[in-house]
């Protein structure tokens, strides 16, 4: 996977600008690329060992090699990409202390924090959220992390969800010999996650009960997940999403036995301040997500944000196009000094 299209031959004199980009993922990646072409110092930040963001840790090798990802980040850091990984923005170093080093500041923090199930029995052994399922994964495969540290699942497995990240726990957890169940509270057709990648989960193996949402996780004696309750679904009016709200038919209550189970019911925006967006003059919404103009433009002068962080979970195309509108307006910034 490529993010730039520049080669030194056709990068721009250097302008002695600085940027500094927080996350290594798609589009922080693609904006990247596009400045250090436009002649400005570009320093990437990213929590993780190396650059690459969820297309390295969060998404797996059977769905996206590494080796094409890898590529592309190697290109950048040949024509000059400066990387700072294993560096949390907000935790280990300061959101203030890096607007005041660089002349622009672009976030692409993502979303990584994960929707919580807000049921019963949510805390035994043996449930887990599925980035952290499958960051750990990755994490091992790339030799960041011993086999002992990664999320031990068992032989029958349920996934909540009906989105890309559900389909790829399920997957995976089918890979790893586990027999898996997923369960979605509406049906098959509005279903969030690619179509084809429903069908590669079916001709997988994985089985799939819709309409049904769970109401307690039972745990054994030893605390450990032993079933999971869930109740039968109904498609009532539409909700904010367009899509037809589930509702809970009283009394249809039904048990699956299991050890394992995968929580995988939507992201959340991860900017790098936590709830301190005041204090840095960056205003977000009530969903946590950075509020920008068309053109990636927070409420703080020099600062602009893009992806996930602005847009909620999106697809990767989303994010790569945004960043390219974005770049275009960092560079005008940086040369102009204009802010509207």
């Amino acid at each position: 996977m490529k993010f730039t299209k520049c080669t030194k031959e056709i990068m721009q004199p250097k302008t002695g600008k600085k940027v500094a980009i927080i996350g290594a993922g798609p589009g922080g990646l693609e904006v990247a690329g596009e400045l250090i072409c436009k002649g400005h110092g570009v320093v990437v930040y990213d929590m993780m060992p190396e650059p690459g963001g969820l297309l390295i840790f969060g998404i797996p090798e059977f769905r996206m090699p590494k080796q094409i990802i890898k590529k592309g980040i190697k290109e950048l850091e040949d024509l000059g990409v400066k990387f700072i990984c294993n560096t949390k923005v907000g935790k280990d170093i300061d959101l203030e202390d890096i607007i005041k080093q660089y002349n622009a500041v672009v976030i692409a923090t993502g979303a990584w924090d994960e929707r919580k199930l807000g049921i019963p029995g949510e805390d035994l052994e043996g449930v887990y959220s599925v980035l952290d399922f499958l960051i750990k994964l990755a994490l091992y495969r790339e030799g960041y992390i011993s086999k002992d540290e990664v999320p031990k699942i068992g032989k029958k497995v349920v996934v909540i969800g009906g989105g890309n990240s559900a389909i790829d726990g399920a997957r995976t957890a089918k890979r790893l010999g586990a027999d898996v169940t997923l369960v979605y509270r509406r049906t098959k057709e509005y279903m969030p996650a690619f179509k084809a990648e429903v069908e590669h989960a079916e001709k997988d193996g994985v089985k799939f009960i819709f309409l049904a949402t769970p109401v307690r996780i039972i745990g054994d004696e030893n605390g450990r997940v032993k079933a999971i309750e869930c109740i039968r679904m109904k498609l009532g009016e539409p909700d904010s999403s367009g899509r037809p709200r589930p509702e809970p038919i009283p009394g249809s209550e039904f048990t699956i036995e299991c050890d394992t189970v995968i929580t995988a019911i939507g992201e959340i925006a991860t900017p790098p301040f936590g709830e301190d967006s005041k204090k840095y003059g960056i205003e977000i919404n009530s969903k946590n997500r950075i509020k920008t103009d068309d053109e990636g433009r927070t409420t703080k002068k020099g600062v602009f944000a893009l992806g996930d962080v602005v847009t909620g979970p999106a697809i990767i195309g989303s994010a790569i196009s945004m960043a390219r509108k974005v770049a275009k307006a960092v560079d005008e910034y940086l040369r102009t000094g204009k802010w509207p």
